[in-house]
C-alpha cells in the first residue's frame, strides 16, 4: 500500500477513536512537555552563567577574606578579618600580571536618611579604580577620587535605586546625607546596571571613599574582597597560584592549614555552575523519562486492546490482500501519529511553562532548536518502541481466526 494512502487511513482511525488516541497521548505530552522545559531552562541557565563571567571578565580573579569554596557568595556576608589593603597593595607590586585591583569594605543593610525618608541598603568603601576594574563609573556627577581617599572625604555616589528612594525625581547632588550616624555629601550617580545574576539590585547601593568607610562608617582594619584585573587571561591558572602563594606567605599560614582567603576565578565560577545545573537537570530528566516511558506502556497497552477490538478489520484487510508488513506499518504509524502529535504539543506546552516559570520566578529560559528537536526525537522514538509488539501481534492474526472474532 501506498505511504499516503496508509497515513490517511491512519488520522481516520485515529479521529474516530478520540477519546483512545488522546488516552494514548497524554502521557507523552506530560513527558515531552517536562524534558522541553528542562532543555530550555538547561540552555537559559547556561546563558546566564556565560553572560555573568563575561561581565565579570575572563581577566579577572575575585579574593575574598575567608576560606572555602562559596562560589557566588556575596562579598561580606561573612565578615573576616583575614585580608587587608596592604594585602591587595602587595598582590599589585610583586604580581607583574596583575594590572589593577579594586578593593572594598561592604557593610549591609545599613539605613540611610535623607530629611523625612530613609531606607536601607547595602554600603561599599571603594578606590577609584573600582570604576575601571568593574566598568562601573559614575553617570551623573563624579566618582570617587584619590583626594577622597586620601583625606578620609565624607562624600559618596549613589545608586540609581537609592536615589529614587530618598530623593525621588529630584537632584540629590550637593545634598547632605546620613548613614548610620555619619554625614555625607552626595557627589554622583552612579551607572544603571540593573539586576544581578543571582536576583539582587545592583543599583540598591551607596559607594564610599575606602579610606572613609574603614575609618568612619565601619571601624575596621580590613577589607572584604577585591577584584584583581589580569593583563592577559592566558596565564589564570599561573597567577592564582601566585597569589594563594603570596597569601599564605604574608598570613604566615604553615603548610597543611587551609587558606583564610578565596579566590574566585571566571574558570572555576563556570564549572561550579555547570556541576550544579547538570546534577539538577539530571534530575529532572530521570523524572521526564518515568513519565514518557509512562506514556509508552500506555500507548502499548492501548494499541493492544484496541487489535482485539478490531481484529475483524484485520482480518478482512488480510483476506482481500493485505500483506504482513502491511498490517505492521498502519500500527506502527498509529503508534507513532499520536506520540509524534503528544510530542509536537508536549513542546509547545513546554516552551509555554518554561516562558512562565522565567516570569513568574526569574528562572531564565532559553528557546531553541534543539528542545524542539529533543522533543520530536523522542516522542516518534516511543511511538516506535511502543507499537513494535502490538503492530507484531496484529499483523500474526490469521484471517480466517481474525474474521470469526
Amino acid at each position: 500500500m501506498k505511504t499516503g494512502r496508509m497515513v490517511t487511513m491512519v488520522f481516520k482511525s485515529l479521529a474516530k477513536n478520540r477519546l483512545r488516541s488522546f488516552l494514548m497521548m497524554i502521557g507523552v505530552v506530560i513527558g515531552i512537555a517536562a524534558i522541553t522545559m528542562i532543555v530550555s531552562v538547561g540552555l537559559g541557565a547556561q546563558q546566564r552563567v556565560l553572560d555573568r563571567v563575561k561581565k565579570f571578565g575572563f581577566e579577572s580573579l575575585m579574593v575574598r577574606a575567608g576560606g572555602g569554596r562559596e562560589v557566588g557568595r556575596p562579598a561580606g556576608s561573612q565578615p573576616t578579618t583575614s585580608l587587608t589593603l596592604e594585602d591587595i597593595n602587595a598582590l599589585k607590586r610583586e604580581i607583574r600580571a596583575i594590572s589593577d585591583a579594586a578593593p572594598m569594605s561592604v557593610k549591609g543593610q545599613m539605613e540611610v536618611i535623607y530629611q523625612d525618608r530613609s531606607t536601607t541598603t547595602g554600603i561599599f568603601g571603594v578606590t577609584p579604580s573600582w570604576a575601571a576594574v568593574w566598568d562601573w563609573d559614575a553617570a551623573d556627577g563624579d566618582f570617587i577620587s584619590d583626594e577622597d581617599m586620601d583625606g578620609l572625604a565624607r562624600v559618596c555616589v549613589l545608586g540609581p535605586t537609592v536615589r529614587t528612594d530618598l530623593f525621588g525625581t529630584l537632584n540629590p547632588i550637593g545634598e547632605q546625607i546620613r548613614i548610620g550616624n555619619v554625614p555625607f555629601e552626595v557627589i554622583g550617580i552612579s551607572q544603571n546596571k540593573g539586576i544581578s545574576p543571582a536576583g539582587g539590585d545592583m543599583d540598591n547601593r551607596i559607594f564610599v571613599p575606602l579610606s572613609t568607610m574603614m575609618r568612619r562608617v565601619a571601624n575596621v582594619d580590613y577589607i572584604s574582597a577585591a577584584k584583581i584585573l589580569l593583563g592577559t587571561a592566558a596565564d589564570i591558572d599561573m597567577t592564582v597560584a601566585s597569589i594563594r602563594s603570596l597569601l599564605r606567605e604574608r598570613h604566615q599560614l604553615a603548610p597543611g592549614v587551609p587558606d583564610d582567603f578565596t579566590i574566585t576565578s571566571p574558570t572555576e565560577i563556570t564549572l561550579m555552575a555547570e556541576k550544579v545545573s547538570g546534577t539538577f537537570n539530571m534530575f529532572l530528566a530521570l523524572v521526564a523519562g518515568i513519565s514518557l516511558l509512562a506514556g509508552g506502556v500506555v500507548v502499548a497497552n492501548i494499541m493492544l486492546i484496541s487489535i482485539n477490538e478490531r481484529r475483524k478489520e484485520i482480518g478482512l484487510r488480510k483476506a482481500i490482500g493485505a500483506k504482513r508488513k502491511d498490517i505492521m506499518r498502519q500500527f506502527l504509524y498509529e503508534a507513532t501519529a499520536v506520540t509524534l502529535t503528544g510530542g509536537v504539543i508536549g513542546v509547545i506546552l513546554g516552551m509555554i511553562g518554561a516562558k512562565t516559570l522565567e516570569y513568574f520566578t526569574k528562572i531564565p529560559a532559553s528557546i531553541s532548536w534543539e528542545s524542539i528537536a529533543i522533543g520530536v526525537f523522542l516522542s516518534s522514538l516511543v511511538g516506535i518502541l511502543a507499537g513494535l509488539q502490538p503492530a507484531n501481534k496484529a499483523a500474526s492474526l490469521q484471517p480466517i481466526e481474525a474474521l470469526r472474532g
